[in-house]
């Protein structure tokens, strides 16, 4: 009897085996075969696309488990250099903006300033601020890890498959495209802030440097992110989408949102109706990934005063031109978009576009040019393929892609103006709306 069990185990064990190498070939074949017919580039950007499958193809039909198929498949798809390529496994979709999905925080944002992790804001209500954390305060180590190992990215085509840690992988300890300085530094602090946020009622150590360069440690307890909840894809936990308006000085407008899903489109409605009178307008969507590019255009509309070509769509067969019709009643005083190299995707076409038709003058830091727009299907073995499925342009014909936006005026933020309760790229920009109302 035992000698039968063991025998059924195996047979079981060897069906599955077969079974999930099958679906794996099969997935396989799917994104390979879906890049080659829908493309948006039918050079590939110079690269051999067949060669390609020849090369991966053996590869992957000796893959004995699922983190060696995920490494592998996007390593292929990561040699055409594009942002929004790549595929996942469903409980790993999150991953796909994990700030945004992140439901407990300390309430403070972090960039990284000359190589130094430093705490850019600190909400007045938080456990961070309550805790003594504040703007400038340079961030040593979370949770016992030192910032630099959290920093130590790896390029993904200098490792062998064979040697992946699925830990390392599945926290994105890659380099992913595009492959520039501007998206490994982008890369390295969402590393960081996520490390920060976590579930709510759990405890994160902070361990910084102070204003008086005094080492400090502070065991903060994490709380239940505020925002509208934004259901992005059932698999997923939901979005917590931010808006922020206000009044600053001198009859300036200030509007912010974390990403570009709704409710940020209504709320913006909602929110110009109230600042037709002021001098300038900031919309602030630094640390922005992006979203849908239809919440753009809608903010756009309300910023126009008559029909114009806002970005152009380039498939492999056509082109799509991208015309808004203004809003009823449109808000005309100059307006200023803060973006830095966390600004992503949507966020990057609605500030590169802006500042093409002359809407808007950007400020801030050059972008990391991943832009998409993108597909999302499910493969044979579960899998989520994400695919780039057009190029973006600007209306004056600039590819957003791996050259992001370049601010009009180029700023970064100052550890020592941060000190002193400072924000030097938002003070750039309400000193150029008030020269423009001179």
């Amino acid at each position: 009897m035992k000698k039968i069990l063991n025998v059924l185990i195996l047979v079981f064990i060897t069906a599955v085996s077969c079974t999930t190498k099958y679906n794996n070939m099969h997935s396989f074949e799917t994104v390979w075969q879906t890049i080659n017919d829908k493309h948006f580039d039918p050079s590939f950007g110079g690269l051999d696309w067949n060669d390609v499958y020849n090369r991966y193809q053996p590869k992957i039909a000796a893959v004995e488990k699922n983190e060696e198929f995920y490494f592998l498949i996007n390593k292929m798809l990561f040699e055409l250099n594009l942002s929004h390529l790549f595929v996942l496994a469903p409980e790993d979709l999150s991953q796909l903006a994990p700030i945004l999905a992140a439901e407990g925080s300390i309430g403070i944002d972090v960039r990284m300033l000359d190589n130094d992790a430093v705490i850019t804001s600190v909400k007045s209500d938080s456990p961070g601020f309550q805790a003594g954390l504040r703007p400038g305060y340079i961030i040593q180590s979370i949770d016992g890890i030192k910032i630099e190992q959290i920093a130590d990215l790896k390029h993904i085509n200098d490792i062998e498959y064979q040697n992946i840690d699925k830990e390392t992988y599945k926290n994105f300890k890659v380099l992913v495209p595009p492959y520039n300085e501007r998206n490994r530094i982008a890369l390295i602090t969402n590393g960081i802030l996520k490390k920060i946020n976590g579930p709510p009622d759990t405890v994160v150590s902070i361990m910084y440097v102070d204003e008086n360069g005094e080492n400090q440690e502070k065991k903060i307890v994490r709380v239940q992110r505020s925002g509208k909840e934004f259901f992005f894809n059932e698999k997923m936990r939901p979005f917590l989408i931010e808006f922020e308006a206000k009044y600053l000085d001198d009859n300036i407008g200030y509007i912010r949102f974390n990403a570009f899903f709704p409710p940020a489109d209504r709320k913006f409605r909602e929110a110009i109706t109230s600042m037709y009178a002021t001098d300038g307008l900031v919309i602030d969507i630094r640390g922005n990934p992006g979203g849908n590019n239809e919440i753009g255009q809608t903010i756009v509309k309300q910023l126009l005063k008559k029909p114009t070509l806002f970005n152009v769509f380039m498939y492999r067969d056509k082109k799509d031109e991208v015309i808004l019709e203004p809003a009823e009643k449109a808000y005309l005083s100059p307006v200023v978009v803060l973006i830095d190299y966390l600004t992503g995707s949507s966020g990057e076409r609605f500030a590169g576009c802006t500042q093409s038709i002359g809407r808007a003058l950007i400020v801030g830091e050059h972008s990391p040019g991943s832009v998409g727009p993108a597909k999302i299907e499910k493969l044979a073995n579960g899998a989520i393929f994400i695919y780039v499925y057009a190029q973006t342009l600007t209306p004056d014909g600039k590819i957003i892609e791996g050259n992001g936006v370049i601010p009009d005026i180029e700023v970064k933020l100052d550890r020592n103006a941060l000190l002193k309760g400072k924000d030097s790229q938002l003070e750039v920009a309400l000193q150029h709306i008030k020269n423009q109302i001179k």
